[in-house]
């Protein structure tokens, strides 16, 4: 099987030649410890880690404050959507402007005959808990829960209508990172996720006839199921110290392929190279065992990973 091959039949709850393994993101300070160069391609990284799928973004402002660490890594701060005053802030790109995906074109022209390549977009859910905050949401709860809804409006809209753009490049899949739970729970009730949230994803996933990938950290056990009715192919990044994957497997493994599960409070960042195979040789025998499942970590690469713990999970994926 191609690498694009693999992925598809995963997705489809069949079982590929081998388990795939695509990363939501691919540190670049670890990609050039294992390249052993400044300057490299997704393409390069993915050949040298065995990896099947090769990510492209789509996004917008989310509207927080930028702070620049003293190492010159740029993160977020508070969210600047307050209160109902600063709808008018909001200013998105017209999601038909071909020009915004053109990046996603290019990398399918130049690779997308063998990997499997995603969009990431979010479907309005990340931008409204980053660009409100989660202080500012929970008392809008409460005080105003319309501004909850006008400002997801905007943001759904948009990724409506950009699901539809996306859906013409030839790109393979889309990948929707929406973070609304903590390790414990949800962030808010199931009620609120069924009322709000779910009805807004769902518009954006029905304008697409692509596979759809969801991932949330923390501990979304609660709306699995809806996330399946919702139509997500695929659920990442299931964190061990949240979720237990052998239950989700059994219970939703015949409905929706499962995505990441190997460990980064631990095994990835302080265990060692051993370690990390027998995690990764475990994942692929219990959960890959009749297909349905994509190796990858519980988040994505970072870069406080050893290299030789990335290259000991290539390592066991393909011995």
């Amino acid at each position: 099987m191609t690498p694009k091959e693999r992925v598809k039949a995963a997705l489809r709850l069949e079982k590929p030649d081998r388990t795939p393994f695509m990363e939501w993101w691919f540190d670049n300070e670890i990609g050039k410890g294992i390249l052993g160069k400044e300057n490299y391609t997704r393409e390069e990284i993915a050949e040298a880690m065995c990896m099947d799928g090769i990510g492209t973004y789509h996004g917008t402002d989310a509207y927080t404050e930028k702070l620049i660490s003293s190492s010159g890594r740029e993160f977020e701060g508070r969210g600047l959507l307050t209160d109902r005053s600063c709808l008018n802030m909001i200013k998105l790109p017209n999601p038909h402007d071909p020009s915004l995906y053109d990046n996603i074109k290019r990398k399918v022209e130049q690779v997308g005959e063998r990997f499997f390549i995603f969009t990431g977009m979010s479907t309005g859910i990340d931008y409204l808990m980053r660009g409100m905050g989660l202080d500012n949401f929970s008392y809008a709860l409460y005080d105003d829960i319309k501004l909850i809804e006008d400002i997801l409006d905007i943001y759904s809209d948009w990724a409506a209508e950009s699901a539809l753009e996306i859906s013409k490049t030839g790109v393979d899949a889309i990948w929707c990172p929406d973070d609304f739970a903590f390790t414990t729970s949800l962030m808010f009730s199931t009620e609120i996720f069924r009322e709000i949230m779910k009805p807004r994803m769902k518009k954006v996933i029905g304008n697409t006839h692509l596979p759809k990938l969801f991932h949330c950290d923390g501990n979304i056990e609660p709306v699995i199921g809806d996330l399946i009715e919702i139509g997500f192919n695929g659920l990442h990044p299931i964190d061990p110290t949240a979720m237990d994957i052998e239950k989700i497997k059994n219970k939703w493994g015949d409905k929706i392929c499962l995505v990441g599960n190997i460990d980064l409070s631990y095994t990835l960042v302080r265990g060692t190279p051993d370690e990390v195979k027998a995690e990764v040789t475990e994942r692929i025998k219990k959960i890959g065992y009749n297909g349905g499942y994509i190796l990858s970590s519980a988040n994505s690469i970072t870069e406080y990973c050893p290299t030789e713990n990335i290259l000991a999970m290539r390592d066991a994926l393909i011995s």
